[in-house]
């Protein structure tokens, strides 16, 4: 349990001042040992988040730290052996701290929706342990197995069993125009050599972002249609909104009718919702040749 690294980690990923702050009083309050345990316990047990919740509510009922807090240190701490894992794969620390600065987007995501800062996505995050995650510009990408039906598209055959890329859009507040992601897909076309082979970069994205519907919702301005239109999209998943807690936050578990209007997002979709709209995500793929998006 390296506080010094803690306190790099948070510089290098750009914490705001207060929760640097709430991080370092709580971590205080944790007993190293546990702390260093249940890291190890992660490493050993292929970054089992299901093994490891009973070692992390035991850490918090005893340290009176939020359970919420106690995952988003120990996330936190346990990146210091993650870092050198990344150098080792031949991945520069500047990538490394860009990818683990998704830490900082969910410890304010905590607090917006939770009060207190930590992280309520744990789940998420064995992918960044395992190096198979890494943020170039605005976009994460995360190396995957391709496991649906075989497609054409732009001339590229996607095939099951084939590595592929899979884009993440993580929350944090950086531009989303079309030159922001661009510039992200040059560098992972860099980035990506073995996967493409000589060829196109390919990728894929399953997202409530991509769900068609929306374009009924939002102005064709919007960065959301552009990103849209960079995809073909493959499969279409209608059903709830299930991400209306990254538009509305916290409130998004209330009526409908009282959800917030502060942003023109909200407003947009509050009436989508109150009107009845259709909700729910869509699959598509991405095809870069290095310049331009194939189609």
């Amino acid at each position: 349990m390296n506080k010094d690294f803690l306190q790099l980690l948070m510089e290098r990923t750009g914490f705001p001042d207060e929760a640097k702050t709430a991080y370092m009083e709580a971590a205080g309050r944790l007993d190293p040992g546990a702390v260093d345990g249940a890291i190890s316990f992660f490493y050993e047990n292929d970054f089992d988040i299901a093994q490891l919740t009973p070692l992390i509510e035991d850490i918090a009922e005893t340290s009176g730290v939020s359970v919420h807090t106690v995952w988003g240190l120990f996330l936190a701490f346990a990146a210091e052996r993650a870092r050198g894992d990344y150098l080792a794969q031949g991945i520069s620390e500047e990538v490394f701290f860009a990818t683990f600065s998704d830490l900082r987007y969910k410890a304010i995501e905590c607090m917006h929706n939770k009060g207190v800062y930590g992280t309520f996505v744990q789940f998420w995050y064995p992918i960044f342990y395992r190096c198979d995650i890494v943020k170039l510009g605005r976009l994460e990408y995360e190396t995957i197995t391709y496991d649906h039906p075989a497609r054409e598209v732009a001339g590229v055959t996607l095939r099951p069993g084939q590595k592929i890329a899979n884009i993440h859009i993580p929350s944090s507040g950086e531009p989303f125009d079309l030159n922001a992601r661009l510039q992200s897909y040059k560098l992972a076309y860099d980035f990506f050599k073995d996967l493409r082979q000589g060829g196109p970069l390919v990728c894929i994205c399953h997202s409530w972002l991509l769900y068609p519907e929306y374009r009924k919702v939002l102005s064709d301005a919007s960065n959301i249609i552009g990103f849209q239109d960079d995809f073909t999209i493959l499969e279409i998943d209608d059903g709830a909104f299930d991400d209306a807690w990254r538009v509305f936050g916290p409130a998004a578990d209330g009526p409908t009718a009282q959800l917030p209007e502060d942003t023109s997002m909200q407003r947009a979709f509050k009436k989508h919702l109150l009107t009845g709209g259709k909700n729910g995500s869509a699959l598509g793929v991405l095809v870069f040749d290095g310049e331009r998006l194939l189609k």
